[in-house]
Order: structure tokens, then C-alpha cells, then sequence
């Protein structure tokens, strides 16, 4: 025999004889044997039998038993995420047991993540992908024919705890903090929880930001940091070794970081029972609502009316019946007043003020107040409306006058009065309405009386007539007229003036004048005319004044008759000098100007050269128009009231040139020639001289050469001021 252990052989014992059986004891209980034979004879032992596979030295029928001393001689545990692996957990029993793993009653055989490993006598479990709610109990079940066993072995997977238990919860809560409190996490995450960490949110600004830490055997923390008026949120998470938890968020609705009572509500609406020229004194209710906290003080302000400033005044002890005085103020202001309650949370919202309170005396004569009595100036159908400030104790009797009569509301003219107040409108303002308005106050202690002036402004009325044209000539005529009765109330600026002509029936601008006076121009000659006017100021135009009478345009007297032409009496390159004689007729009116016109002869069209007045019969003409060697005629017109008259005649033709100069030759080409008999002698010579010099050719003897003479040419072109000679053939 031989134990697996050591490998040696030992011999044990004899069978019985030749009987074939042996049964060896002793054998140590889960150790493995093998086994070998001799056979003996009288000759000696044989060599030894092959050894029989190993075999473990236990009962052969009993029920299962798991080794409770390997199962739990270590604390079995893992991280989260790691593989747990339990190994080689010795089952006895014969025959060998079927062994399963449990896990809160399900069979780990079938989990993706598990791997259950069965030898004879050993069983083994891998837990891959490890998360903490594999954390607990594992039942171990080994079943056999001879009976079953069952133990349970606890797995820990270790990791963050879970987050704090809720609801997160904010108590205490006042005007810098509160206290926060939660529950510990229900799962630790397998190791003690370390500490727990809170954050803060800003609501308005949406950001977390730290706001404390406290120890694990804590489960609360006070704030006593936060900004008062915020809405708040909060959040903690547990930590531990493994890592930190989700947060826990909390609570649902925000928490308004203030105290838990508030500034009491507004007071009643002040009353002012009484007051003197500089003083008040005032009463009122306390508020409906304290918000938590009893008033202790009432605090009174007041404002010049007209301005946002709020004055503190003085602060009085709360009262069943509260009141207080306000002094100092300026008689002749007006005053609001109001009132502020006061708790340990502070000021609450102050009442309603009171209607502007005028400092003055409680019995005094009527005063009107003429800040709004200037003169008023508005334009026809605008809105007027006056009001007027009346003190006096008591309030005064209040009435409005026009031109000595009481105005009683109309459809047009309202008035309206109220407390220390009255009103004038006139609704819409009319031209008749211009005048002085008076206010009368009375009461006890007198009265007193004011006046308004109303100007009232508008179109003016149409001119007066009659419309009356004068002075009639074929082209224009003169109108006269009136101004308006009514002006509108602004000055008249100026007039507009319109003609119609009968045989279109269209009204035409004719112009505008300042007076009433205007001279219409131009009219066609022969045409009837009628004419309107109407007056205009800056608020617009009055209706049309027309005239009952129309016109011919005609004059009561004609043209001047047409001149005799007039006479060039000397001239030159740049000038004329011309006379002229007065027409025979003046047409009936007398004359008041000649114009003088002058033609170039190269061109058609006439062009004014001067004028004179009437009287003179003489002028010249200069440059320009005139220029140096153009030729010019010249013609008159006499003028008088009725228009020009007809032109005269064209004088002479003159042409602008030199006209006195002596003759004087060029004699650049008269230098000496020499020439040969029977040679061609030509020579060309320019000459002046105003007016037409007489030109001759005479020979060196004297004699005068004649233009018969067949072998000389001669050529004279006066008007070029140029003369030549050609001789064919020269001769000694």
C-alpha cells in the first residue's frame, strides 16, 4: 500500500491463506491509497501486481456535509466592478453530492454573470461584474441519495454608499439661515460612511456652490451665512472610503432665506383732524395683518407735493389708537403725508398717503391762487381749460363771471368746482368768447375776486368792400379795398388776390400784397376780368371779398407812332454814333424811353444796343456788339405808358472799320531786282488807307504805266488793300 502522499510501498499484511480477499484499517479518512499483490509460494513472493488507481479512504454511503471550517475562515468580499471568486469549497458525501448556489432564492447556475464550478467533493462560484446589490447571503445546497446539507455564506461587494434617506427637510429657517436635516443612507456602501457633504443652489442663478460638511454621526447642519430675500435649495451626499454617493436634493419647493415672521402691512389711511399754518396732526388704523410679530413703532413721512422725495418724520409708540404730529413744515406748501408700522422684522409698507394737504390756517379769507390767471391765447375750436387753486377756511363759494353775468354750465362753457378748486372750460373755444373772465370766492371771513383773459385766434373775416380796380391799362390794373372787421386775433400778414377769366371760369393767382392795394399784372389786352381778395394771418385764410364789376384790359391811350429810322453820324472799328428824331405821335401819353437795337448783316436777328430816356435823340453804340470789320444797321423804338411802338426802319448800312487814314505802302517786297533781258519780273505790295486810295504804277523814267500796254499786267483789289505788277519779258 502505498499513500499518495509519500509514494513509498508498504507492505500491510497477509491474506488468509489462498483466499483472495484483504481488508486493511487504519486508513487516515480523505487520504488517497493505492494498492498492490504479491503471490507467494514456497519458492518465494512474486514480483508485484499493477497498483490499483488511488482511492480516498471514506465511508461509501452517507449524506452530504459542506466544510463549515473553509467556509468561513475568511471574510469574503470584493470592490465593486472586481470578480469575486470563491474556490474549492469541500462536499463530502458518497455518493458525491449535486451542489447549487442561491441568491435571494434564484438559481446563480443561470445568471450570465456567475459561474458555478462541480468536481467530486468541490464546488467553486465566480461573480464577475460586481455591484453592491450582489452584497448579502448565499445559500449553498448539496443533495445526494443518502440525504442533503445547507449553508449560507455572506458575500460583501464594496463600494459608494447610496445616497442619504430623505425628504431633505430645512427647519429653523430666519433672515441669514437654517438648519438642514436628513437620514443616514440606507446602504454604506459596505464601509463606514466618513462624512456627509451640502451644496446651496441660487435659484435665480441656477449654480451650486458649497455650503458645509459635517461627520458621519452628524445628520444636520446649521447655515447661518445665506443671503436674506433668497430662494434656496440644498443637496448632500455621504462619502466614504469607496468613493461618494448621488445627492439627495431637497426641498421640493424653494426656501425663502428670511425670518419666519414679517414687517407688519400697511397702516390705515392717514386723516389730518386738524393742523395749523405749520403743523399736522395726523391719525390712522393699524394695519390688518402683524405677519408674526407685534407693531412696536409707527413712523410717519411726508413729501412736498409734486416731488418723489419722502421725508422721514418723527417715530411714535404703538397705540391702540395710534396718531402722531408732524411740525416744521413751510406755510404755503402743500404736503403729502403717510405712515409706516414697525415689527421686529422692521418697516412694513407704508399706507396710502393722504390727498395734498395745504399749509394755512383752518380759518382764513378766500385767496385765489392766480398761478393759472395769465392771459390765454388759443385758436378757434381748441379746448380752454382753466383751473384754479382757491384757499380760505372754509372752503369758499366759488363763481365764474362773463362781461357781469354768472356762467352757468352749457353745452359750450362748462364750470365745474370742488374742494379748494374750481374750473372754467370752454368746449370748443369760439371768436365770440374773446374777453375777461372773472372768479369771485367767498366765505366768512371775506373775499376775494380775480380775472382771466381770453384770446381767442383764428382765420380772419373777408376784407371789406367794395372792391374797386383803377388805373386800367391793356395789361394791368390797379384793386383797393378795406382790411377785415376781424382780424382773427393775429395781425393780418398779408392778402391774396385772384382773377377770373370769363371764358374759362377759372379763378387764377394775381398775386399778394402787404396793403390794400395791389396792382394786377399782367392781363391780356381786350379780356374781362372780374377779381376776388382774401385776407391771411398765421392761423390761415378769411372767405373772399369779389368784386361786383368786371373790366376790359384795355389802355385810354396807344403806342407811340413808329420813328424815322435813324442816322449813323460817325463811326469806327468799336463804335456808332446815331441820331434820331422824335415820332410823329406820342400815342396820347407822353414818352418815357428810346431803345436801340442793332442788326449784324451776317445775321437775321435784331439785338437791344441801348436805351435813353425820353428827351434825348442821341447815342452810341460800342463794343460790344459791334466788332472790327462787320457791317451793322440800326433801328428805334419810342416807348410810352402803353408799350413800344412799332420799330423804325433800318438806318444805312455801316460797316466798323478806320474810316480817315493816309495811304501808306508795305515796302517789305519793293527791295532792287536784278534781272536778265527777256526775264519774268513779278511784284506783289500791300498798302492802307481810309477811305479807298487811288493806286498807280509809274515806270523809273516817270512815266505812268498803262494797263494797255500788252506785256505788263496790272492788278489793284481796293478792297484787299493789295496791288501787284507782271512784266512778261523785261527789256533795257
Amino acid at each position: 500500500m502505498r499513500n499518495a502522499k509519500d509514494e513509498e510501498w508498504h507492505e500491510v499484511g497477509e491474506s488468509d491463506g489462498p483466499k483472495k480477499f484483504f481488508q486493511q484499517t487504519g486508513l487516515t479518512k480523505g487520504e488517497k491509497y493505492s494498492f498492490r499483490v504479491r503471490s507467494v509460494n514456497k519458492a518465494g513472493k512474486s514480483e508485484p501486481s499493477d497498483p490499483t488507481p488511488y482511492a480516498v479512504a471514506r465511508p461509501r454511503k452517507y449524506p452530504p456535509i459542506i466544510d463549515r471550517d473553509y467556509l468561513y475562515k475568511d471574510k469574503l468580499w470584493v470592490r465593486t466592478g472586481k470578480v469575486l471568486k470563491f474556490e474549492n469549497l469541500p462536499v463530502d458525501g458518497e455518493p458525491p453530492a449535486k451542489v447549487s448556489w442561491y441568491f435571494k432564492a434564484r438559481n446563480l447556475a443561470e445568471d450570465e454573470n456567475i459561474t458555478v464550478t462541480n468536481v467530486d467533493y468541490l464546488t467553486s462560484i465566480e461573480i464577475r461584474n460586481t455591484v453592491r446589490k450582489m452584497t448579502g447571503m448565499y445559500l449553498i445546497r448539496a443533495i445526494n441519495e443518502h440525504g442533503k446539507d445547507e449553508a449560507e455564506v455572506e458575500f460583501v461587494v464594496l463600494g459608494p454608499p447610496g445616497p442619504p434617506e430623505g425628504p431633505l427637510e430645512v427647519t429653523d429657517v430666519h433672515k441669514e439661515g437654517g438648519k438642514i436635516k436628513w437620514k443616514k443612507p440606507m446602504d454604506d456602501g459596505g464601509r463606514p460612511i466618513e462624512k456627509y457633504v451640502l451644496e446651496k443652489l441660487d435659484t435665480e442663478t441656477g449654480k451650486w456652490s458649497p455650503c458645509g460638511e459635517v461627520d458621519a454621526d452628524k445628520l444636520e447642519l446649521e447655515l447661518n451665512n445665506l443671503e436674506t430675500g433668497k430662494k434656496m435649495k440644498f443637496r448632500v451626499k455621504a462619502k466614504n472610503e469607496e468613493g461618494e454617493s448621488e445627492w439627495l436634493e431637497g426641498p421640493l419647493e424653494p426656501v425663502l432665506i428670511k425670518d419666519p415672521f414679517d414687517p407688519p402691512g400697511p397702516p390705515g389711511l392717514p386723516e389730518i383732524p386738524d393742523w395749523t399754518e405749520n403743523s399736522v396732526k395726523l391719525k390712522w388704523a393699524p394695519p390688518l395683518r402683524e405677519n408674526g410679530a407685534p407693531v412696536t413703532h409707527y413712523t410717519i413721512e411726508y413729501r412736498e407735493y409734486g416731488t418723489d422725495n419722502w421725508i422721514v418724520g418723527p417715530k411714535v409708540k404703538a397705540k391702540k389708537y395710534p396718531d402722531g404730529e408732524v411740525k416744521d413744515l413751510t406755510p404755503g406748501k402743500k404736503y403729502e403725508f403717510r405712515a409706516k408700522a414697525e415689527n421686529k422684522a422692521g418697516l412694513g409698507d407704508p399706507s396710502e398717503h393722504t390727498t395734498p394737504h395745504l399749509m394755512k390756517a383752518r380759518f382764513a379769507p378766500p385767496k385765489i391762487d392766480r398761478t393759472n390767471l395769465d392771459q390765454k391765447v388759443v385758436k378757434v375750436n381748441q379746448q380752454v381749460v382753466i383751473e384754479v387753486d382757491v384757499s380760505g377756511e372754509p372752503d369758499p363759494q366759488k363763481q365764474w363771471f362773463f362781461n357781469g353775468e354768472e356762467i352757468k354750465t352749457s353745452e359750450m362753457v362748462k364750470v365745474a368746482h370742488s374742494a379748494y378748486h374750481t374750473k372754467l372750460m370752454l368746449i370748443p373755444a369760439k371768436r365770440h368768447m374773446i374777453g375777461k373772465y372773472t372768479i369771485k370766492a367767498k366765505n366768512n371771513s371775506g373775499e376775494d375776486e380775480a380775472d382771466v383773459e381770453i384770446v381767442i385766434k383764428g382765420k380772419p373775416g373777408p376784407p371789406e368792400g367794395p372792391l374797386k380796380p383803377f388805373d386800367i391799362t391793356k395789361n394791368s390794373c390797379k384793386l383797393k379795398w378795406k382790411p377785415p372787421k376781424d382780424d382773427g386775433g393775429s395781425p393780418i400778414e398779408y392778402y391774396e388776390i385772384e382773377k377770373l377769366d370769363p371764358l374759362t371760369g377759372q379763378w387764377l393767382p394775381a398775386g399778394t400784397s402787404t396793403t390794400c392795394e395791389h396792382t394786377v399784372k399782367p392781363l391780356s389786352e381786350g379780356k374781362e376780368y372780374k377779381f376776388r381778395v382774401r385776407a391771411v394771418n398765421k392761423d390761415g385764410e378769411s372767405p373772399d371779398l369779389e368784386g361786383d364789376e368786371s373790366i376790359i384790359a384795355k389802355n385810354p391811350f396807344d403806342p407811340p407812332s413808329k420813328p424815322d429810322k435813324p442816322t449813323p453820324m460817325d463811326w469806327g472799328v468799336d463804335f456808332c454814333n446815331l441820331k434820331w428824331k422824335v415820332p410823329a405821335s406820342d400815342g396820347g401819353s407822353p414818352l418815357t424811353e428810346y431803345i436801340m437795337e442793332i442788326r449784324d448783316k451776317d445775321k437775321r436777328a435784331w439785338k437791344e444796343a441801348f436805351r435813353t430816356k425820353a428827351g434825348i435823340l442821341e447815342g452810341v453804340c460800342k463794343a460790344p456788339p459791334i466788332e472790327e470789320d462787320h457791317e451793322y444797321e440800326f433801328r428805334v423804338i419810342a416807348c410810352n405808358a402803353a408799350g413800344p411802338s412799332e420799330p423804325s426802319d433800318p438806318s444805312i448800312t455801316i460797316k466798323a472799320k478806320i474810316r480817315f487814314m493816309k495811304p501808306r505802302i508795305d515796302r517789305k517786297t519793293l527791295q532792287k531786282k536784278i534781272l536778265h533781258v527777256d526775264q519774268m519780273l513779278r511784284i506783289e505790295v500791300d498798302f492802307v488807307g481810309e477811305p479807298d486810295p487811288n493806286v498807280t504804277w509809274t515806270l523809273p523814267n516817270g512815266n505812268k504805266l498803262l494797263p494797255d500796254d500788252e506785256r505788263i499786267i496790272l492788278d489793284t483789289n481796293i478792297d484787299d488793300r493789295h496791288t501787284s505788277i507782271l512784266v512778261r519779258k523785261c527789256a533795257r
